[in-house]
């Protein structure tokens, strides 16, 4: 009685202004369409719905033959097109599916982006490929034909790419062509159903909904099991998946400023978060440099020489991109340059050429869009918070040209030792421990003795150097026995033992 008190004075309250109430009220002896009914209760919550001046618009029945759900609104207008349709999974209650007609001001815009995937390439090609770069980019500096070529470029990107707006709420990507089949299959059945009300009809729309379950599940395992098995060459869409299924959904914000102050606009929390960002860079001391010894021996004419960018250069590191890469602020994604490769890697060499000679940077490399990703601690603490650049696709080309041919000259002269596989291709840290491991097992086989690393050669940055503190710690840890073991098997089965003993395994 309390409840039901306290339910009916709320309604009392919202009913004296425009309102939408949506609920299950088991209130299933009422007669909706005479405005009749048996119980104490259930008269009182009538007399109440009649003296809000509220409007019911569920009038057939939504569990049985009793209808228990119901929609009251101050206006009749408010809702329209009221449907009751087939239960949702296990439950009991039918669906019930209503516009609600309600003027608002929009204070959204509506973004549109362009689909770069239904391009129309070959008009593009046949377009690019009329412009004579040689004449257009004559006696222009770098930053006079990069502004040229980024005309262009966006001149062909607006007439041959399509535009889209830009949905929150986009298909399941899950349910194939056959899940979405059958559920249409099931809906019918079920209209079929509450059209005749015959057994055997219900018999076929309880067959049809669990031969749709079946096909939503199995579809759905599918589709996991691809994104998961896909996921080094799309690992997009393997997050944008998990991120879709989580109830919480990661935000920045709101912040706490300087002032003590919490931020909840947009544009505060992003100049506080850009304030924050730039004082934590690392400026470093040049009136201090070390005097490193010379071990470069070549001749003269051995010495690094100018790097001089050919249009097969570009087109070659053009085709390793991966054009599932996000674009920079210039907004050119590495997609559209593997369609007009040959188109243009010749301009592109020209403006890496000039800009290498002159010494100068298109302003529009330099910029990049921040992201901030939380990192642990509290949401309003921006030192929480770390930046993901995202720079300039043109200008992350010409760093890979400069480092390719940095890399072959120290490689050529054997200015860079062995041991440092952070620099060579196909090396990375796992890499270097197994050589070591390779070194350490080789002495073992000719006699074993006591290996120490001494922590003094240890840093932090494993990107820096061999190995980290860690790593040495642990190395240390090992008892002599385990190190000096006469055989590889036997020395395995002790670092075995270790691991267990320690928990890692």
């Amino acid at each position: 009685m309390e409840e039901n008190e306290k339910i009916h004075n709320a309604i009392k309250e919202v009913s004296k202004r425009d309102c939408i109430i949506m609920g299950d009220f088991n209130h299933g002896h009422i007669q909706w369409t005479s405005l009749q009914s048996t119980g104490r209760e259930d008269q009182e919550f009538l007399n109440l719905v009649q003296d809000s001046f509220l409007s019911q618009h569920v009038l057939e029945a939504t569990r049985g033959e009793n209808v228990l759900d119901i929609g009251l609104s101050s206006q009749k207008e408010f809702v329209d097109n009221v449907k009751i349709c087939e239960p949702l999974g296990c439950s009991d209650h039918n669906q019930i599916h209503f516009i609600i007609k309600v003027k608002g001001e929009r204070n959204r815009k509506i973004r549109y982006r362009k689909k770069f995937h239904k391009g129309r390439y070959k008009d593009m090609r046949e377009y690019l490929a009329k412009i004579d770069w040689n004449n257009t980019l004559k006696n222009k500096t770098a930053t006079e034909c990069w502004n040229i070529l980024k005309s262009e470029i966006d001149c062909v990107a607006d007439k041959f790419v399509p535009l889209e707006k830009q949905w929150k709420r986009s298909k399941k990507k899950h349910l194939s062509k056959e899940a979405i089949r059958k559920i249409k299959y099931k809906q019918m059945m079920w209209k079929t159903y509450r059209h005749t009300g015959s057994e055997e009809d219900y018999s076929i729309y309880k067959e049809a909904l669990n031969q749709a379950t079946a096909e939503i599940r199995n579809s759905k395992r599918s589709y996991e099991q691809k994104i998961a098995f896909n996921i080094k060459h799309d690992s997009k869409s393997f997050y944008a998946y998990v991120r879709s299924k989580q109830k919480v959904q990661d935000k920045v914000g709101p912040l706490e400023g300087s002032d003590g102050n919490i931020i909840t606009e947009g544009f505060l929390m992003a100049e506080n978060l850009n304030e924050y960002f730039s004082s934590v860079f690392t400026r470093e001391d040049i009136s201090i440099l070390p005097v490193l010894e010379t071990k470069f021996e070549g001749r003269e004419f051995d010495y690094l020489e100018q790097l001089i960018v050919t249009p097969t250069m570009v087109a070659i590191k053009i085709r390793d991109m991966n054009d599932n890469k996000s674009t920079g602020v210039d907004g050119i994604p590495p997609k559209l340059l593997l369609e007009i490769v040959e188109q243009i890697s010749i301009p592109l060499a020209t403006v890496f050429s000039l800009s290498l000679e002159e010494g100068i940077v298109p302003l529009e490399w330099k910029e990049a869009n921040i992201i901030p990703l939380f990192k642990k601690g509290s949401r309003n603490k921006s030192e929480n918070y770390r930046p993901v650049s995202l720079t300039s696709v043109i200008c992350k080309l010409l760093e890979r040209l400069i480092k390719d041919h940095l890399v072959d000259f120290l490689v050529k002269n054997k200015l860079i030792n062995p041991s440092q596989h952070g620099f060579f291709k196909a090396r990375s840290c796992l890499t270097n421990m197994l050589c070591f491991l390779e070194d350490v097992t080789k002495w073992l086989d000719e006699g074993g003795h006591e290996v120490t690393l001494a922590k003094k050669q240890c840093r932090l940055d494993i990107r820096k150097f061999s190995f980290s503190q860690r790593t040495v710690n642990e190395w240390n840890r090992l008892s002599a026995d385990c190190v000096g073991a006469s055989s590889v098997n036997i020395f395995k089965n002790k670092i075995d033992i270790y691991l267990r003993r320690a928990g890692y395994t």
